[in-house]
């Protein structure tokens, strides 16, 4: 492995079920309880995808950039205080770095909460490059944010290692020609032997990698 790509939420961050607040947050202050399966449907999609169907859902006259800026702000608060990383993370992040081994994050969260919590967790400067899902326009069930990573980090597919908490980035990458390993989150508990079954490596914690 010459290039290590992280998901954050879930993978890096203990953070998957500020995202499911904010969701269910938002739609209680319009009048409505999301169940928790179509709650977990959001995990799954990027801001372009999830906010128009919260719209729609939801009848509501905003606009994509009204909504996209009210979500971030209802989870800036927490990356920015409380988010914490996941035991052990920072240690694997810097073997990495000391190994010479290049670092991007994909992700289909925000870029300022993403550098929010990884500087005050004092981990910003082990990533060498970051890439987006808005960017390249489709969710993680496709490749082309893990080979956007790739790219910007300069070392192709087959020699860098996925690392992602769902089923369906796992998948994603494999359609990329990447390594995949797969890391426990306890939001989505009832993927564990998907994930087991579908990933190149299946970890229950960052601890089993140092």
């Amino acid at each position: 492995m010459r290039g290590a790509i992280f998901d954050v939420d879930g993978t890096l961050l203990d953070s998957m079920q500020v995202w499911w607040d904010v969701v269910v947050d938002f739609y209680k202050e319009h009048g409505v309880e999301l169940p928790y399966e179509e709650a977990k449907e959001y995990k799954e999609m990027t801001m372009k995808e999830s906010i128009p169907t919260i719209k729609n859902r939801l009848n509501l006259d905003l606009s994509f950039e009204e909504l996209s800026n009210t979500f971030m702000h209802m989870g800036l608060k927490q990356y920015e205080t409380t988010i914490p990383l996941k035991k052990g993370a920072d240690k694997y992040l810097k073997k990495l770095h000391n190994s010479g081994i290049k670092i991007a994050i994909a992700t289909s969260g925000y870029e300022e909460l993403c550098k929010t919590a990884f500087t005050r967790l004092g981990v910003w400067n082990y990533i060498d490059a970051c890439a987006f899902s808005s960017e390249v326009g489709v969710n993680k069930s496709n490749p082309d944010v893990y080979l956007l990573a790739a790219k910007r980090i300069g070392i192709p597919p087959e020699e860098c290692t996925v690392f992602e908490d769902i089923t369906t980035g796992i998948g994603g990458a494999k359609k990329g020609g990447f390594s995949t390993c797969a890391i426990f989150d306890e939001t989505n508990a009832d993927e564990t032997a998907a994930l087991k079954q579908l990933s190149d490596h299946y970890i229950t914690g960052w601890e089993e990698l140092l």
